[in-house]
């Protein structure tokens, strides 16, 4: 029998994981995680303000009041590289945000999956065929939550290259 994996979900530093503001990536998270075998051994990390979290498994990522002057995802980064920092993990997921999975990339040697909830090409990171084409070159996996998104991620590419996809 395989060892379960030790997973990092990371949502989107604007994604609410709480019962009462909970948004849609959030929700299908929390779904997932209820129904997966490595529930145990899986950790979401986000920036949530109020404290009702879905899950007990929920890790805040602590963020101050928005600056002009510094990248609010690096400063998400760079705070969730710290809180792992002592924690091994197989996998990180990232939900949703292009821009993490290419600054963590350069940090952090690690499998990572990435998931797209909305239109790829209408997210920094992904919005031109080269930056697809990184992305499919860089990540371990990339997990769609519909056909019509992973279609719009090919929109212009090699269908070929379908294969280090997936739609759940």
């Amino acid at each position: 029998m395989k060892p379960l994996l030790k997973i990092a979900t990371i949502l989107p530093y604007k994604e609410n994981y709480t019962f009462s503001k909970a948004q849609a990536a959030a929700i299908w998270v929390c779904d997932f995680y209820k129904f997966s075998k490595h529930k145990n051994r899986n950790y979401i990390y986000g920036n949530t303000d109020t404290q009702d979290y879905l899950t007990k498994n929920y890790i805040n990522v602590p963020l101050k009041k928005k600056s002009k002057l510094k990248s609010t995802t690096i400063e998400y980064c760079d705070n969730f590289i710290s809180l792992i920092k002592n924690r091994e993990f197989d996998i990180l997921e990232i939900h949703n945000r292009t821009l993490v999975f290419n600054y963590l990339k350069k940090k952090i040697d690690q499998k990572f999956i990435l998931y797209f909830h909305n239109d790829p090409i209408s997210m920094k990171g992904s919005k031109t065929n080269d930056e697809r084409l990184y992305l499919l070159n860089n990540v371990d996996k990339i997990v769609f939550v519909s056909r019509w998104t992973q279609a719009r991620f090919f929109k212009g590419l090699d269908q070929k290259l379908l294969n280090k996809t997936e739609v759940i």
